[in-house]
This record gives C-alpha cells, sequence and structure tokens, in this order.
C-alpha cells in the first residue's frame, strides 16, 4: 500500500484499520499490550504515526476497539452454543464456552494476563456480572451469582480443565448447582489416570 492508499475512504480505509488492528494484535503477544506503543504498532502496520492517530484515534481507542471487538466475539460463541438449552444445561455450555472462547482470543487473553480484570472489557463488573447471568440464564435477585460465574470463567481461564470433557464435570458438578437452576444430569469426572 503506498501512502496514497491510506489516505482513501471506504474499503481502504476499513482495510487500513483493519491493518492496524492486526499488528497491535501481533504485538501485543509478542511484547505484551502495556509494552507496546504507537510508534511500533504504526511502524508494524506499515503507516505513520498521524496515520495512526488519525485511524484509530489514540492507543487507548485501539485497546478498547480490540477489546470490544473480542468480548463481542465471546458473546456470540456463548449465545450460539446455548441457543435452545435451559437450567443447568445452558449455564454449564454458557461458563465452558466462554473460558474457551477468552483463551482463543489473544487480545482479550493477554489483557487480563496483564490486568487480571475484565471490569474494563463490558463497562465494569455490574456490566460484566449482568452480562453472566443472562448468557447462563442465572435469574435470582442474588447479583453475586453474576460475580460467581465471571470468577468461576477467569479461573478456567488461568487454570483449564485437564480436557474439555473434565472441565466441563467440574463447572457441572462444582460452579453450577450453586445458582439454583434447573438440573441436568452431571457428568461424572473420571478418577484415576
Amino acid at each position: 500500500m503506498t501512502q496514497g492508499d491510506w489516505l482513501l475512504d471506504g474499503r481502504r480505509r476499513e482495510a487500513a484499520v483493519r491493518r492496524i488492528h492486526r499488528a497491535a494484535g501481533e504485538l501485543f503477544l509478542e511484547r505484551g499490550i502495556e509494552r507496546t506503543t504507537a510508534d511500533a504498532i504504526a511502524r508494524r502496520a506499515g503507516c505513520s504515526r498521524a496515520t495512526f492517530y488519525r485511524l484509530v484515534g489514540s492507543r487507548a481507542a485501539l485497546i478498547d476497539a480490540l477489546l470490544t471487538d473480542g468480548a463481542a466475539a465471546v458473546v456470540a460463541r456463548v449465545e450460539e452454543a446455548t441457543a435452545g438449552t435451559t437450567g443447568a444445561e445452558r449455564a454449564t455450555q454458557a461458563i465452558v464456552t466462554a473460558a474457551a472462547a477468552i483463551r482463543d482470543d489473544p487480545v482479550v487473553a493477554t489483557w487480563l494476563r496483564e490486568r487480571g480484570s475484565i471490569d474494563d472489557l463490558l463497562g465494569g463488573p455490574d456490566g460484566v456480572t449482568a452480562l453472566a447471568r443472562t448468557l447462563t440464564g442465572a435469574s435470582r435477585p442474588d447479583s453475586r451469582d453474576g460475580e460467581w460465574i465471571v470468577r468461576s470463567v477467569l479461573s478456567l481461564v488461568v487454570l483449564p480443565g485437564a480436557d474439555p470433557a473434565t472441565e466441563r464435570a467440574l463447572v457441572a458438578s462444582y460452579v453450577v448447582p450453586p445458582l439454583g437452576l434447573e438440573s441436568a444430569e452431571v457428568p461424572r469426572l473420571r478418577s484415576g489416570p
């Protein structure tokens, strides 16, 4: 792309923004979010610093956009995985899917490793817990349900189960029952190797 290409609107502008997002994601994985500068992202994307700022606003705005996209992808994946399910089965599926989706998103996973919090992803702790309750189907008036779900997902992100079946059994046996949802058949944890 020549310098002039960066100045065009429309599809080329969208392509340029995607290129900056891709460069940022690569650098965040290599260096971490906190150690990646706007200048480094612009260099990796092949644009000037001025073009970087014109297209994405600021480094903070870029990070927010990438986290928002990542969070939306996690939510979409959970919604797809839980379609047609209810009760304990819905909660179990939502929790294991959310943990896997977060682990699969390099920017969100890097953000969590560096910050140890998802509050900034979805508008603060109230937004995160409300979303967790909605996605899992937890509906008791006690908002601590949402905090329990979020903490459970985060623990699975950091300390995943030995395999998906074991992780699902742990969630169904120990994470979902306190939510008071209708029971589904709980998979048994395998004992021994």
